[in-house]
């Protein structure tokens, strides 16, 4: 008598193929989902850390960092806090920014957290930002710092009321920037 080897049928590993692929469509937009609400939360405690760094420099020089004319961008304020003091090691990497596929923040503060001395941008004249960055000036703030959000696009200087903050409602990767206003607190989407 011969012995009869056991063996899967063709419908069963179709069936064991098709579970895979439901347990794959499910688990694989859950990660990427973990991973979006990972790099919001990095946002946040960069953004609060820099603005923790700026009142610091405050203390220490009676002024918030503004180096006149137009260099009031990132990439020239920044290293007032690195050094000769560090009230940062180092200015953070903006999670939502990559050298890979070629993003830039803005000309002058390339993969960072943009940060702006924004009173003396409103004293300056400028419209950027209004009425928000003009509204939060009149509060009391002076630095603004942000980054793009998931959308990965700088929304301040492009919507009619100024600022739009980002916010879930409209799914993890919504239209809006995360941003910090010193002194002064997170944007309201926190």
């Amino acid at each position: 008598m011969r012995k009869q080897k056991s063996a899967f049928t063709l419908i069963e590993l179709l069936i064991v193929v098709a579970i895979i692929g439901i347990l794959a469509a499910i688990a694989v937009p859950n990660f990427l989902n973990a991973q979006m609400r990972a790099k919001v939360s990095r946002a946040y405690s960069d953004l609060r850390a820099i603005g923790q760094a700026w009142e610091m420099y405050q203390v220490d020089n009676n002024a918030y960092p503004f180096l006149g004319d137009t260099r009031w961008g990132s990439g020239y304020i920044y290293p007032l806090i690195t050094t000769p003091v560090a009230y940062m090691s180092t200015i953070p990497l903006d999670p939502f920014l990559s050298k890979r596929i070629g993003d830039e923040a803005q000309h002058d503060h390339w993969y960072y957290y943009p940060s702006w001395n924004v009173r003396e941008v409103v004293k300056a004249g400028w419209t950027w930002g209004y009425p928000g960055v003009h509204d939060a000036v009149r509060r009391g703030s002076v630095m603004l710092s942000l980054t793009s959000g998931p959308d990965r696009h700088e929304d301040i200087a492009s919507q009619q009321d100024g600022i739009i903050a980002y916010s879930t409602s409209n799914g993890l990767v919504s239209e809006g920037d995360i941003y910090r206003f010193t002194p002064g607190s997170q944007s309201d989407s926190s």
